[in-house]
């Protein structure tokens, strides 16, 4: 037999403090990080859901800006025309010739001569009177017409008046009608 070993006493070394907690403390600590990492999960999947409704909301966002840039260009194009044609009738630019030869076509004449009285601006006057003494088509409407100067119509409009009724050309009312048709068209 062995020699009993007296003053001698064994005991258990211990390493780190999870060797030092008893084993319901670690089952509860356990028991814890369980319950940080679930919600930790938890927050990463309602991050990833958040993140999904943002990407899919996404195009329709783009798609609502991109209208918006859509309807400002066309605003800015538009009102850009209106200039460069305001200033073009301003200048002179614009010749209302056509339009009163349309209309000396299609203005049905009375028995007078002077049934038929075409208005046009001041500046636009000798300008027509010059270019129809050109047509030789339009001579006889021209010969029964009466032209008179008239600052009220704009420049570049037409103002043509029988005993039958009136008809008015101007260019701005022709361009705002089609900014009117340019905006429908855009919009849908």
């Amino acid at each position: 037999m062995h020699a009993p070993l007296i003053g001698v006493r064994l005991h258990a070394v211990r390493t780190g403090a999870v060797a030092a907690q008893s084993p319901a403390r670690q089952l509860l600590d356990l028991k814890d990080l369980q319950a940080q990492r679930a919600a930790a999960v938890q927050a990463l999947l309602e991050l990833a859901r958040s993140a999904r409704r943002t990407v899919e909301a996404l195009p329709q966002q783009v798609t609502a800006r991109l209208d918006e840039v859509a309807g400002l260009a066309v605003e800015l194009g538009l009102a850009l025309a209106r200039e460069i044609v305001g200033d073009a009738l301003q200048k002179g630019l614009v010749d209302p010739t056509a339009t009163v030869v349309r209309c000396l076509r299609d203005c049905v004449h009375g028995s007078q001569t002077t049934d038929l009285v075409v208005r046009l601006h001041p500046l636009d006057l000798q300008t027509v009177q010059t270019a129809l003494q050109g047509m030789s088509e339009v001579q006889e409407e021209v010969a029964a017409a009466r032209f008179v100067a008239d600052a009220a119509i704009p420049r570049g409009g037409v103002r043509a008046e029988t005993g039958a009724g009136r008809l008015q050309y101007d260019p701005r009312e022709v361009l705002e009608r089609i900014c009117d048709e340019v905006r429908r068209e855009a919009s849908t």
